[in-house]
């Protein structure tokens, strides 16, 4: 297992994007009783993980057992610095969405021994990454066949908790990012709820603490889930939104990736 740190030039977001990347040891051999023979592992299975906000390529590295897990389950790790984007494709020309959906996948398989079969290629990530793992891997449903978010924060039209319009930080930022101050106006392709309901969606687990400030929009939404009858993992215990959590639940949505 090697772990590697760089950066890539993207087209998408027009500058030098930072990463990380886990990358299981290609010169392993495993025995393949389909032809009594040795072979070199790979290519490789590839979980696509994303940070929250604050945050950057490292993060999962530092507070979490993902090598460990990816050596464990020979799988590869790629971790790309989303900025405080929500990872979506804003006004300005920054196409987060296109870069983790499209660029990065065609990036680092090219870059490293990845498999490029949808069954094989999955995208999860936590609070602010988790709503960029649950949109993107949605819209590129046709890369990524599973999605994992953990304590996910849900933009919708059918938002009944927050308001936009409210003057904060937080809210300043969003109406960036959605162009609007108002959840009634947000675009399609950010609306969650409106983008499950499209066909072929990827296999879907959503987890988060109840003691977490964000548990009630984690909870309506596996409610809305429900009422569509839309297949889903939904786990929900004892955990607040922080790292002792998503390192307990990493584990568990790698063992369901990897099924």
């Amino acid at each position: 297992m090697a772990t590697f740190t760089g950066t890539m030039q993207s087209k998408e977001l027009m500058r030098k994007v930072s990463f990380s990347a886990i990358i299981p040891s290609s010169t392993k051999s495993i025995y393949d009783p389909r032809i009594d023979e040795y072979k070199n592992e790979g290519p490789f299975r590839t979980l696509y993980l994303l940070h929250g906000w604050d945050g950057n390529h490292e993060d999962w590295i530092q507070n979490t057992r993902i090598v460990e897990l990816a050596t464990k389950h020979s799988i590869a790790v790629i971790m790309p610095s989303g900025e405080n984007s929500f990872y979506v494709d804003h006004n300005n020309g920054d196409f987060y969405g296109r870069f983790i959906g499209q660029e990065l996948v065609n990036e680092t398989r090219h870059l490293f021994n990845l498999s490029t079969k949808r069954e094989d290629t999955w995208i999860a990530g936590l609070s602010m990454g988790g709503y960029g793992a649950l949109r993107n891997g949605l819209i590129y449903n046709e890369t990524f066949s599973k999605i994992t978010t953990f304590s996910s924060r849900i933009l919708t039209k059918k938002d009944v908790i927050h308001d936009l319009s409210k003057e904060d930080r937080m809210n300043r930022h969003l109406q960036y990012i959605t162009g609007s101050k108002s959840y009634q106006d947000l675009n399609p392709d950010m609306d969650i709820y409106e983008l499950v309901l499209r066909s072929n969606i990827p296999e879907l687990f959503i987890a988060c603490g109840t003691e977490d400030f964000i548990y009630e929009d984690s909870l309506l939404f596996h409610q809305f889930l429900k009422d569509k009858q839309i297949n889903h993992l939904y786990k929900a215990s004892t955990g607040e939104h922080k790292w002792d959590f998503w390192d307990q639940y990493i584990e568990k949505a790698i063992e369901w990736m990897v099924l």
